[in-house]
């Protein structure tokens, strides 16, 4: 079984507030140019897409220099489903969950149902407990089916990355816009989630995959 955990990309997706908006459209077509073209806009955060460590310190480590046993590998569900607006997690939802022999975390809230509305940005959030607890069992990966690792400030609020800083050490990946996590039957699938080559940079799309 293979369950696609990636947002379609159109134009008008929604990005994280200040991000590039993404715009696909028909540039070349089959009745005038012979073949059909499109031309994609988007920022390398768009849709379903991995932060490399560059993406938050000017000294991390960028894309290209990520090995790709990052992106690929066991992975573990930690089920965060049926929480309220911008709720922290609790933490006994992670360290309930054996997460040995696992290099990939998917953090299961079921926000993805609100993609695409400002719904979206009063996801869950993890805290640095949990984030520590995954780091120190060989996580090195976390995939997430919300919009941001942190929590999205509501308008006045206060901005902080104080979770994408702890994380982004080292190799460790962050996947964000995942979504259809429902559909994956197992605990421990095998995830994929190779992005797009776009050399030395913070970050770019994925289309990631479960199976089992």
């Amino acid at each position: 079984m293979i369950v696609d955990l990636s947002h379609i990309l159109h134009s008008g997706l929604q990005v994280y507030p200040g991000d590039p908006e993404v715009e696909i459209i028909q540039a070349l077509n089959v009745e005038n140019d012979y073949v059909n073209v499109l031309s994609v806009h988007m920022g390398s955060q768009s849709g379903t897409h991995i932060d490399s460590p560059y993406h938050v310190f000017t000294d991390g480590k960028k894309l290209s220099e990520i090995p790709l046993e990052s992106f690929i590998g066991p992975g573990v569900v930690i089920d965060a489903t049926g929480l309220n607006d911008r709720q922290e997690i609790p933490s006994q939802r992670f360290t309930a969950i054996d997460v040995k022999h696992a290099s990939i975390a998917l953090i299961r809230t079921d926000w993805s149902q609100y993609f695409g509305t400002d719904k979206y940005k009063a996801h869950p959030f993890p805290n640095i407990e949990s984030l520590e607890y995954l780091r120190s069992h060989g996580i090195s990966t976390i995939a997430l089916d919300f919009l941001s690792l942190d929590r999205t400030p509501a308008d006045g609020e206060e901005f902080t990355l104080v979770n994408h800083y702890f994380w982004s050490q080292g190799n460790a990946i962050i996947g964000e816009n995942f979504t259809n996590l429902a559909a994956i039957e197992v605990e421990r699938p095998m995830v994929s989630m190779l992005p797009l080559n776009l050399g030395p940079s913070d970050g770019a799309p994925v289309r990631a995959i479960a199976s089992w």
